[in-house]
């Protein structure tokens, strides 16, 4: 595991270490986008309820989640694949900037639906096959 991957998984508090540890590369990936959709939604209930600090805060997670998470790319063995999730995530890193400082939901409903459609496209991934984390 590198350290932009414990980075990110730092950034989601919710993960046992011991687990994290333990898992292989698809399972962490999981673990993050779980981790992701997650500070967004708090992200998005703090802005709601006008809480500018807990909204702060998640979105930081939510980035640097995001920022491991293209830190895991493979891009030898994922080709256009690998392309196209760090052209999205570096996308999603500066959407997130932008609805923070706008104070704009849709911007981070955006950013979620795309993320939950990602992770849900990761979750009924065969174990089998080419690798896109390192």
């Amino acid at each position: 595991m590198n350290a932009f991957t414990k980075r990110a998984l730092f950034s989601y508090g919710a993960v046992k270490q011991t687990g994290a540890d333990t898992a292989d590369s698809r399972e962490l990936v999981q673990l993050l986008f779980q981790g992701l959709t997650d500070r967004i939604a708090a992200t998005r209930n703090a802005l709601a309820s006008g809480n500018r600090e807990e909204r702060t805060a998640s979105v930081s997670k939510a980035q640097k989640i995001l920022f491991g998470l293209r830190q895991c790319l493979d891009f030898e063995n994922g080709g256009e694949l690998a392309r196209n999730l760090d052209a999205l995530y570096d996308y999603s890193i500066r959407r997130l900037t932008v609805g923070h400082s706008t104070e704009n939901d849709e911007v981070f409903k955006e950013v979620f639906e795309l993320m939950v459609q990602i992770r849900d496209a990761w979750n009924v991934m065969p174990t089998k096959g080419p690798t896109l984390v390192q």
